[in-house]
């Protein structure tokens, strides 16, 4: 005796959504059924065994395109076996690529790894700035704050080796091309680089780091990126943020951490009450 079930009996029977059937149909993995005289789909079972045949590869992670391959719903079918072992190749892909994601995290929060401190070439942003710059600008760089080029080649190196959240490569492209028309915003840069070492032994609560912030916020706004660099969402999540925190807190110190905080706080109230403004 033949089975004839509609949508809804097949539905639960099949253990899926009768939305799902429906875009199966729509989109050829799953063939259509015949109908009734009133024109309702009859499922029977050869419709059953494919649907459960889908839901088992599906549940190997299986793309849909990938089980229409297998189930011969495409000009170029492929046989399970080809199939699986390309998804195989894909995984063991992604773990290899997670596992050196995993060792790069635990050797930056590794506190007395000097892979972090020393020991390794130019980062490509930080070759990519001072490509643009020009081999004067960066003699000026390296002679008058040492230190925090230093310190700057090393959180560029955080930033290349992990590449979280936003395209900041575009955003350094667009400040070292503008130094680069502006050298005398440049220069005056570097002089507020050489203050920004010079409060690493400050104690965070210290008014000379606030002093710096606010005459530092101000010469930031005269760029016209600075909203870009001060806004800029990451797009990475909570625990990924606070890791890149701690990480660069191994760079740099207490006091140039809490004037990089100060100084997201003045702008950030800058811009909201501008907005606020301009509201009125």
């Amino acid at each position: 005796m033949q089975v004839h079930l509609k949508i809804g009996e097949f539905a639960k029977l099949s253990g899926v959504t009768v939305k799902t059937i429906l875009y199966y149909h729509k989109i050829g993995l799953l063939a259509e059924p015949a109908r009734s005289a009133g024109g309702y789909r009859l499922y029977g079972t050869d419709d059953l065994k494919q649907m459960l045949s889908i839901k088992r590869l599906k549940s190997l992670g299986l793309r849909l395109e990938e089980i229409k391959t297998i189930l011969g719903h495409t000009e170029e079918p492929k046989s399970t076996r080809e199939v699986l072992l390309s998804l195989q190749a894909e995984l063991l892909n992604r773990i290899k690529t997670m596992e050196e994601q995993l060792t790069k995290i635990e050797d930056f929060l590794d506190r007395d790894n000097p892979a972090l401190i020393e020991g390794y070439d130019d980062p490509s942003s930080f070759k990519m700035i001072l490509d643009i710059l020009g081999k004067e600008a960066k003699t000026d760089y390296q002679s008058i704050c040492p230190e925090l080029y230093e310190q700057e080649r090393k959180l560029y190196q955080v930033m290349d080796e992990l590449q979280w959240g936003f395209n900041y490569q575009d955003l350094l492209r667009e400040i070292a091309e503008y130094f680069k028309e502006h050298p005398e915003q440049y220069q005056q840069s570097l002089l507020y680089g050489s203050q920004i070492t010079a409060i690493v032994d400050l104690p965070e609560d210290s008014p000379v780091i606030e002093d710096l912030a606010r005459d530092y916020g101000a010469f930031l706004k005269t760029f016209p990126f600075w909203e870009k660099v001060f806004n800029q969402e990451s797009g990475v999540g909570d625990p990924l943020e606070l890791l890149m925190t701690e990480i660069f807190a191994e760079v740099l110190g207490p006091a140039q951490m809490k004037l990089a905080e100060l100084l997201r706080q003045y702008l950030i109230l800058e811009k909201s009450a501008g907005k606020t403004e301009a509201g009125d």
